[in-house]
């Protein structure tokens, strides 16, 4: 991965990004007047395909990033740990699709809980018109995403019953 802080357009106005070999965003931080917006819930504040680089852009370190990436998250952190407590793995768990980010399909299971369960492996016993947001899907907990503050589901399956929209 390669990290990137680029200024906005406003003087108080940083992207901070994580990207892979293709510049496609997997973390993001959006800081303006001191204000955080992240790639995580409730935001879900993350660019859309390839990210270019302008001059002023500059790289910064791993670690870097993950300090104003554990300062925008630090808030979400007490409701993160109840979520663990409440979702242990093993456990079976319903929800509903909301996005596509890179690293999977992004499911909301309440109000406060989401998941991400692994697109190749969902696709390859879903039914493309099956493959869109509002969809319900059934999964089990397979550990946590400590970074981006999600469950792991696998073994998911998507109902073709219709939309259900929370």
């Amino acid at each position: 991965m390669k990290y990137i802080r680029a200024q906005g357009i406003e003087e108080q106005e940083y992207y901070y990004f994580e990207v892979d070999d293709e510049m496609i965003a997997y973390r993001q931080v959006t800081l303006m007047n001191d204000c955080y917006k992240l790639s995580i819930a409730p935001e879900f504040y993350l660019a859309e395909g390839e990210i270019e680089c302008f001059e002023g852009d500059e790289d910064i370190s791993q670690e870097q990033f993950n300090e104003i990436w554990d300062k925008a998250v630090a808030s979400y952190r007490v409701g993160w740990e109840q979520v663990k407590l409440d979702y242990a793995p093993g456990t079976l768990v319903n929800g509903i699709i909301r996005m596509f980010y890179p690293q999977g399909v992004i499911i909301q299971l309440s109000d406060r809980a989401y998941a991400v369960a692994d697109s190749e492996e969902l696709r390859t016993h879903t039914r493309p018109e099956l493959m869109y947001p509002g969809y319900l899907v059934q999964g089990v907990i397979a550990g946590y995403d400590n970074n981006n503050l999600w469950l792991v589901l696998e073994h998911c399956t998507v109902s073709d019953e219709g939309v259900i929209e929370r």
